[in-house]
């Protein structure tokens, strides 16, 4: 593909994204119009966040950066609503209830450098860029959860991977690694369906001093940049612990903060990662999936009143053959509770 053809593929990928995001931007306030926001959450994942490792020993690659924002209001999602229509929207005290969120994020993937230069590892992944918008919608009972969601996006230029790096990297590039886009994965659409199904099992001590419970999970989604099923076990415990997604009632005298701690394994089986297979709808470069890779997950969530912070690390399998080792990356995310 010459020069002319990929500014022209880039700037057709711009224009999408920028009419996706603008019809998002101005649909969502009015889905939102007459429904109670929940929660705001911002989440940022990064091997920098790896903090049991030295600095210069943290990784910079495969699955290096990601960012999401997301609203979450009371009230099933429109096809929500046609399937459960007589679901209340969710507040503290009731269940069965049903909220939906907005969200708006993108994740990075880079391919492995040879150190200390800018030459990719022979066999490594493509880079590649994620922007996505998702609307999501929960139906919570209380020893079940099952959630739907769509999310649209772009990869290639458009998705500003390339820019997004290379600002953060340039705000200390001293402590920042070399970068090579010269393979990256090109522009194409995307869509992602997916469901996801949580049990609670074996909970006990909800607001009391201890407490612990077992949630098995299993899911899958479908599209052109994601196709697996998966299946998983989550263990939590601590002190105060909240049930995970029953909102409970806001005690504005209560400022006793409380501190849980969790660890799941989960087991992917992966049919398609456009991440790696490359494009689908044209060659691209890409690599061989494993068609099963595990991900093991560690952290710890601190909440204080309405607004929460957590930290989880996780352990990715190799995902194609041609790595060896696997991966790891952790996760900050912080949660504000509107007032109910």
């Amino acid at each position: 593909m010459g020069k002319a053809d990929a500014a022209r593929d880039a700037l057709s990928g711009v224009r999408l994204v920028a009419g996706v995001v603008a019809l998002w931007c101005a649909a969502a306030p009015a889905l939102a119009r007459a429904q109670t926001p929940v929660t705001l959450v911002i989440r940022a994942d990064n091997d920098v966040f790896n903090f049991w490792q030295p600095p210069p020993k943290r990784p910079d690659e495969e699955y290096t950066s990601g960012v999401r924002a997301a609203l979450e209001v009371s009230g099933a999602a429109p096809w929500e609503r046609w399937l459960h229509p007589r679901t209340a929207p969710c507040a503290a005290g009731v269940a069965p209830c049903a909220t939906h969120t907005y969200a708006f994020g993108q994740d990075i993937y880079t391919g492995q450098l040879v150190p200390g230069d800018t030459t990719p590892v022979k066999g490594t992944r493509p880079n590649a860029g994620w922007l996505f918008i998702e609307e999501s919608s929960r139906i919570a009972r209380r020893n079940r959860m099952d959630e739907t969601s769509v999310t649209l996006g772009v990869t290639g230029p458009p998705a500003l991977g390339e820019v997004m790096q290379h600002v953060f990297h340039d705000i200390a590039p001293q402590d920042n690694r070399p970068t090579n886009w010269n393979t990256e994965l090109p522009f194409e659409p995307g869509i992602v369906l997916a469901w996801d199904h949580t049990e609670r099992m074996l909970a006990a001590g909800d607001g009391k001093l201890l407490g612990f419970d077992v949630e098995p999970h299993a899911g899958g989604s479908l599209g052109n940049i994601l196709t697996e099923g998966r299946a998983g076990m989550r263990v939590r415990g601590g002190f105060r612990m909240q049930h995970p997604w029953l909102l409970s009632a806001i005690d504005s005298t209560d400022t006793t903060p409380t501190i849980s701690f969790l660890a799941d394994a989960t087991l992917h089986g992966v049919a398609r990662n456009e991440f790696l297979a490359g494009t689908m709808f044209r060659a691209s470069p890409h690599v061989d999936e494993r068609p099963f890779v595990s991900e093991y997950q560690v952290g710890a969530i601190f909440r204080l009143e309405q607004v929460s912070i957590s930290w989880v690390a996780h352990q990715v399998s190799s995902e194609y053959f041609s790595r060896a080792n696997g991966h790891a990356w952790s996760r900050i995310e912080v949660v504000y509770r509107f007032a109910r």
